[in-house]
């Protein structure tokens, strides 16, 4: 399967907000910025339309609008195509500026678009259009002190942003914004950032993070962004408490449920990871990377039947997610359902690339065909798969099975010498294997020798002991020397112990000492054997005989 937790770095820079919880011009648009806080891109797309629509002339409007589509891009960077967000922020940009030019937000705005898209000298251009708004000393410029701040925080912002980061501009911009307001929250947790992220001074940025905390206690993005300073400094149980604070604060914070999901994910809590995941989803329905993800800790949880119908209805809508196709054709084995699981591997396998292939994908694909009777491919598969990962001793046991059922008995011994050699300590249920397969080769040394080795491992198991009276068996095929004879009387000693247990072995031998008896011409012990024979199975059609014709020859009897 593929492995999950390296993506947790990545989710943490994901969901770092861009927003400011600082007084707007008007309830209804901090109601549209915690939403996309929140991460519920839609619900916020329909207020900021209302409120352009209403306040058409508001160039704040604009400016958030556009922001959102920023922040769905940075909350689902591996779905959510940058060039299609910038260019829909773009045209919220260009709006806003046309309809209040005086408003510096939206130049700012086109300066993060070049900025994230590769043009740091157009971006520059732009913020410096911005500042040049700004009231200072000599111009007679009337603006809101938070919109003011919100400029620098902003530029600041971008500059953590950028494709490489850029300290020398992130820090002088939140000291301006520092400057005008000690107090504004969201300075601290941009600069918090920009200590973690762009210099992995976890110190400082605790320091930080907890000032934006102090200053706003009802703050979950502050409590988000310290459980995950806590998770880079793995620290789970503090991360965990900060998550928790986060959702007590606000039960809607998308981006704490889906961080809490990768918390207990790291710590193998599927059941919870799962569930956190599907709150998350619950919230945001339209982040198609957290539906796959959600499918991924669906089949971790081992909810087979769930992961195949979520996959299914990802599949429909974007089919490009491959491996889906890859989980969904596990689940569809584990849930029995061959040739599902079998159309669910071929797509899996015709729209991947080989160098993307784990083993499991061929292990999977090995035990379908082998449970749809096609063990010749199933065979190729497991080889496959043993080829990418030769430490993976459990596919050579699959292997030997389907050489097995297309009676290939000496490519069967073949596997299980090959596993036994690799393991420090086989189980004598190997050499058990290993005997049978040498048997049905009819290499009767080989296979008494590997059942020798059980007797030695287990010697109570009754059935190495049957093995090898057969193998004697074969090797005096007229019962002339009864080779086999101490054999099955062993196992008649040790399965009278449970004689209702161990019917079978004991009317084999039974059977094979009335028989060997009667070639030596022993009749009256070859009729006791049979007499025993009759007792375990009534009917038995040839014991019923020999006793009617050996009696008269043993009166006493």
């Amino acid at each position: 399967m593929v492995t999950f937790r390296k993506k947790l770095i990545c989710l943490l820079l994901l969901t770092i907000g861009f927003f400011c919880q600082q007084s707007l011009p008007a309830q209804d648009l901090k109601t549209a910025i915690r939403l996309t806080d929140n991460e519920q891109f839609v619900s916020a797309k329909a207020i900021y339309e209302a409120l352009i629509k209403k306040e058409p002339n508001n160039g704040d409007n604009y400016y958030y609008f556009g922001e959102s589509y920023l922040k769905s891009y940075f909350s689902d960077s591996a779905n959510v195509e940058l060039k299609e967000m910038t260019s829909l922020a773009n045209v919220q940009f260009i709006k806003g500026m046309a309809v209040d030019s005086l408003n510096p937000l939206n130049y700012v705005g086109l300066g993060k678009i070049a900025l994230y898209t590769g043009s740091p000298a157009i971006a520059q251009n732009y913020f410096e259009k911005a500042q040049l708004l700004l009231p200072v000393r000599g111009k007679k410029i009337v603006m809101p002190m938070e919109r003011q701040v919100a400029v620098y925080q902003k530029i600041a912002e971008a500059y953590l942003r950028a494709p490489r980061g850029d300290t020398v501009n992130v820090f002088p911009y939140l000291r301006k914004a520092e400057k005008l307001d000690k107090k504004s929250p969201e300075t601290y947790l941009v600069r918090g950032d920009a200590y973690l992220f762009l210099i992995n001074d976890g110190s400082n940025a605790i320091v930080n993070y907890k000032k934006a905390q102090d200053l706003d206690p009802r703050s979950a993005r502050a409590k988000l962004k310290l459980g995950q300073l806590w998770v880079r400094a793995k620290r789970p149980m503090d991360a965990l408490s900060y998550y928790q604070e986060a959702i007590k604060i606000d039960s809607t914070f998308a981006p704490a449920y889906r961080e809490l999901a990768e918390l207990y994910s790291m710590a193998a809590q599927y059941d919870n990871a799962q569930k956190a995941y599907k709150t998350f989803l619950d919230l945001n329905q339209q982040n198609l990377g957290a539906r796959v993800r959600y499918a991924s800790f669906l089949f971790l949880s081992k909810k087979y039947a769930e992961t195949i119908k979520q996959s299914q209805e990802i599949i429909s809508q974007d089919d490009s997610y491959t491996f889906l196709y890859r989980i969904a054709g596990y689940s569809s084995y584990e849930t029995g359902q061959y040739d599902q699981g079998l159309n669910f591997m071929k797509s899996f396998f015709s729209k991947t690339k080989p160098e993307k292939m784990i083993p499991s994908d061929y292990s999977y694909l090995g035990k379908i065909y082998s449970k749809l009777g096609q063990d010749s491919l199933a065979v190729i598969n497991y080889q496959k798969c043993f080829d990418m990962d030769d430490t993976n001793i459990d596919i050579l046991g699959e292997m030997a099975q389907s050489f097995n059922k297309l009676k290939k008995y000496s490519e069967t011994a073949r596997i299980w010498e090959k596993k036994i050699s690799m393991l420090e300590t086989p189980a004598y249920t190997d050499y058990m294997n290993l005997g049978k397969a040498y048997y049905q080769a009819q290499k009767w040394g080989k296979s008494d020798t590997a059942f020798v080795k059980v007797t030695q491992l287990k010697p109570e198991f009754i059935q190495a002991y049957l093995w090898r009276a057969r193998v004697y068996s074969n090797l005096d095929p007229e019962t002339k020397e009864g080779l086999a004879k101490p054999f099955y009387e062993t196992v008649i000693e040790k399965a009278s112990a449970d004689s209702v247990k161990n019917s079978k072995e004991l009317l084999e031998s039974c059977s094979f000492l009335a028989y060997y008896y009667f070639k030596n011409k022993k009749y009256c012990e070859s009729l006791d054997y049979w007499m025993k024979v009759e007792a375990i199975d009534p009917n038995n059609e040839k014991a019923n005989s020999a006793i009617k014709e050996l009696k008269p020859r043993c009166p006493r009897k």
